[in-house]
């Protein structure tokens, strides 16, 4: 057998997608050019509708209204503190995958990295049209239950929960990658693994953002129906509803019933924000009437 013969026979290896370093992309994008403009374009936009955007309220030179969406639900999930290292993966989580795009798709790779940071800043962009609409807060818990806690509240200063942006992240994450492994030609075996690794971890960090307080229930139906329209045609209906079930599943600190409880209420946010906006031009109309709709309520209560 001549070394030709040896190379295709040889099959590819397999990588631990949560144990693989997040530097190849970095040092990719930077021996890259023709990544820059992506890349950029999306730092941009997180600066500046996202990190400016809550900084600029906060120091008082905007005067969007922030409404706060807290659920009674958002108590049934404990504060678990140890819970902040998945958090803080979200970055991580996103960028591991294309480590493996820079071993296994070298041809195609600057393309993969340009379209995955023209869909993550369309994340950014959509959801900071809302966030001009309204802006919307929950209770965090007082104090610092470890130092990670200190940089995440001066750094976040937590106008920006409705839609929640680390969900629709996770949510483009194993959905972008799912696509890439097929046109890649990935095989059967290698497509349940890394997809598998992919959903596992999104669903994780998803459900981190109840355990530490950063966002409500409200939140999580919210960015799920957002991402019906960044990922037009490719996370359906019924993916979302998957994603929802899949929620709390392990979750022994949670009772069944609280469980269900939570899933329900996450279907029907997600439901209702969708048959509504069937007849709207605007994706964002629905969930502006919720969030007025939501206001309304909690003043009618105090």
């Amino acid at each position: 057998m001549n070394n030709l013969q040896k190379d295709k026979n040889k099959q590819p290896e397999i990588y631990d997608l949560t144990k693989l370093s997040v530097a190849p992309p970095y040092f990719f994008v930077l021996f890259h050019p023709s990544t820059w403009h992506h890349l950029f374009r999306y730092l941009r936009t997180v600066i500046k509708d996202f990190f400016w955007l809550q900084f600029k309220r906060k120091l008082g030179l905007s005067k969007t209204k922030i409404i706060s969406v807290d659920h009674p639900l958002d108590d049934k999930v404990p504060f678990c503190p140890e819970k902040i290292d998945v958090y803080l993966d979200f970055i991580n989580f996103w960028v591991r995958p294309l480590t493996l795009v820079t071993r296994r798709c070298k041809k195609d790779a600057v393309k993969i990295f340009n379209d995955y940071f023209d869909l993550i800043n369309e994340c950014y962009r959509q959801a900071a049209e809302f966030y001009r609409f309204r802006m919307s807060t929950t209770r965090r818990p007082q104090g610092l239950a470890n130092r990670k806690f200190f940089w995440l509240k001066t750094l976040d200063p937590h106008f920006l929960c409705v839609p929640s942006l680390h969900v629709s992240i996770m949510v483009l994450t194993c959905t972008y990658f799912k696509r890439i492994f097929n046109q890649q030609g990935f095989s059967e075996e290698e497509k349940a693994l890394y997809n598998g690794v992919l959903y596992k971890g999104a669903i994780e960090i998803a459900e981190t953002v109840l355990y530490i307080k950063q966002h409500s229930v409200n939140c999580i139906a919210s960015a799920l129906y957002m991402m019906q329209f960044v990922l037009a045609g490719e996370f359906s209906v019924q993916d979302s509803v998957n994603f929802i079930n899949a929620m709390f599943s392990h979750a022994p600190k949670i009772a069944d019933a609280d469980r269900r409880a939570i899933n329900e209420h996450l279907n029907y946010l997600f439901e209702q924000l969708l048959l509504e906006g069937v007849n709207d031009y605007d994706w964002l109309d629905p969930l502006k009437r919720w969030i007025l709709n939501y206001e309304a309520a909690q003043t009618e209560e105090k």
